[in-house]
């Protein structure tokens, strides 16, 4: 099924096909986007482990930077060549103005939550091993329905409530069976996890109705902002007062580093297109079930191939995350299509 209607011209595909070469070209598109995203996501995770190793690149609030400034970058590149791709921004329809006060009022607070979770996830991976941290990121969904609780988004329900406590003692079972657990490293993912959190509730709140942001747009205004507050943190370092969190590499260190940066980077924003095109061709579902299959994925990659330790009361934890995060997906479709069938009747 895919996300867009059949009388609206799709910009990813070129104008003039047939139906018979759209629907084989949406066939074929929407068969590719779930292992290219899984390949394109885990490799990310895996480059930014890397690279964050104290003998590599350890540097968590540069290499992000350099994600912000070039992300921006290539979007405008893209924006140039292919503007379709960008409704928010150029859809007369669609189109949202971007004043002074949209920035202050909706971007500011994205950008500050988005930039502390992306600092601190990378740092995260200097203390712990990458299975553990996935498994912490699988109760990221516990942390969003508490603020949606709290923000007024979501009511509270008891089939949604039961399965997050699940969630939550899965999570607990990961923790405890972790054999190299560093406390350290639980902090910052935890941190990072409500970070992005909060960054997804700011989104519900400031960027929905009829004309908000879509991916690629939210990229190409949400990145500057983003590399310009970590910048900004860069620069009090190096002129008002050093501050030990903020580390920063030599010339030498980036010139070595170049191909593998350049890659990292690429990587980034290449995973930033692919999930703009499954949200456009494929369910919100798909979407998250397409993720778990990203995290086993990891998960098994770090075990066989990285030789990292998962203990057994680890992998019943992790199971039941998954099972845990696939019953959250159904309910909340289910929700939505109760929701629009009302909208039907009335």
């Amino acid at each position: 099924m895919t996300g867009h209607a059949e009388s609206e011209e799709d910009p990813l595909l070129k104008k003039g096909q047939s139906p018979i070469t759209r629907k084989i070209g949406d066939t074929v598109i929407c068969c590719c986007l779930p292992p290219a995203m899984i390949a394109a996501s885990a490799t990310l995770i895996r480059t930014n482990q890397y690279l964050m190793q104290p003998d590599v690149f350890p540097y968590p609030f540069i290499m992000v930077i350099m994600h912000c400034i070039f992300c921006s970058l290539f979007g405008l590149l893209l924006l140039a060549l292919k503007p379709a791709l960008f409704p928010a921004l150029t859809d007369p329809d669609r189109k949202v103005e971007l004043s002074a006060s949209f920035y202050s009022r909706a971007i500011l607070p994205i950008a500050i939550c988005f930039a502390v979770s992306l600092v601190l996830s990378n740092m995260a991976y200097k203390y712990c091993t990458l299975a553990f941290l996935q498994m912490l990121k699988e109760s990221n969904i516990v942390n969003i329905y508490v603020m949606s609780l709290l923000a007024g988004i979501e009511k509270f329900s008891t089939g949604p409530a039961v399965i997050l406590v699940t969630m939550l003692l899965a999570t607990w079972s990961c923790v405890e069976g972790e054999l190299n657990f560093s406390l350290a490293g639980f902090l910052t993912q935890g941190t990072a996890s409500l970070c992005e959190a909060a960054k997804t509730i700011f989104q519900c709140l400031v960027l929905s109705g009829p004309r908000r942001l879509d991916p690629l747009s939210t990229v190409l205004v949400v990145m500057p902002m983003c590399g310009f507050l970590l910048m900004t943190v860069v620069v009090f370092n190096n002129v008002v007062m050093p501050l030990s969190f903020v580390t920063q590499p030599h010339l030498s260190e980036i010139v070595a580093m170049r191909w593998y940066l350049a890659l990292n980077i690429s990587n980034a924003f290449v995973l930033n297109v692919l999930i703009a095109m499954f949200l456009s061709y494929l369910s919100p579902v798909a979407y998250i079930l397409t993720g778990n299959v990203k995290d086993i994925v990891i998960v098994l990659m770090s075990s066989w191939l990285m030789h990292e330790t998962v203990s057994h009361m680890q992998v019943f934890g992790f199971t039941v995350q998954i099972c845990c995060v696939c019953a959250w997906s159904i309910a909340k479709q289910q929700k939505q299509k109760s929701a629009e069938q009302s909208e039907e009747t009335n």
